[in-house]
């Protein structure tokens, strides 16, 4: 009797099919699911890190001393009219805290050891311009929307604009402390001769 030889060859080119598939779908999964984590961890390792955190606090400090005046929202420059009208007040060492000079100096040393970045009117860095310090309201609705209509011009033409966009609004929420003002400091550092910047936020009384 003779044996009947199979022929497995179709056979074989489907299961190697069927295998092909299974694995590009696992590794689109993989793809699909692995890349917004790396960002998601990219991001926390910027925004509201332990530095920026400390330095912030520091500032924070400054800022609730009596050296500080906010104003009232009707008087023109004061913090208090910058921030209702333009949404941030942008924080000066030195105009901000107009009579004390041991505090202006504590103020500007802390900038520069704490590597926080300076842009000039346009946005563009440089020595020579304003340290990235800035006031706002607690909740950050009219700020967010400000910086999503003025994305790249001025002060959000850097990454300052990706970093309010992450923080939550705050709308429903009540500060525990009373407090009605937002601060938020832009570092700009480096690391494994890689540049980059770094942001932290923290809530102000006054």
């Amino acid at each position: 009797m003779k044996k009947i030889k199979l022929n497995n060859k179709g056979f074989m080119l489907v299961e190697t099919l069927v295998v092909t598939v299974f694995v590009m779908t696992i590794f689109s999964i993989i793809y699909t699911n692995l890349f917004p984590i790396v960002a998601e961890y990219e991001k926390r390792e910027t925004y509201d890190d332990i530095d920026g955190k400390y330095g912030i606090y520091w500032f924070k400090k400054i800022i609730q001393s009596n050296d500080v005046d906010f104003g009232n929202a009707t008087t023109p420059g004061s913090i208090s009219y910058n921030i209702a009208n333009n949404k941030y007040h942008r924080f000066d060492c030195v105009t901000d805290i107009p009579y004390d000079v041991t505090t202006q100096k504590l103020c500007s040393n802390l900038v520069q050891k704490l590597q926080v970045a300076k842009r000039d009117s346009s946005g563009k860095e440089t020595d020579a311009g304003n340290p990235c310090i800035y006031l706002t309201t607690f909740k950050l609705t009219d700020l967010k929307e400000r910086a999503a209509a003025e994305t790249g011009t001025g002060i959000f033409s850097g990454d300052l604009p990706g970093y309010i966009s992450f923080l939550p609004e705050y709308r429903n929420t009540v500060s525990l402390n009373g407090a009605e003002y937002r601060l938020i400091v832009e570092y700009h550092r480096t690391k494994d001769d890689n540049n980059y910047y770094a942001y932290s936020t923290i809530e102000v009384k006054k």
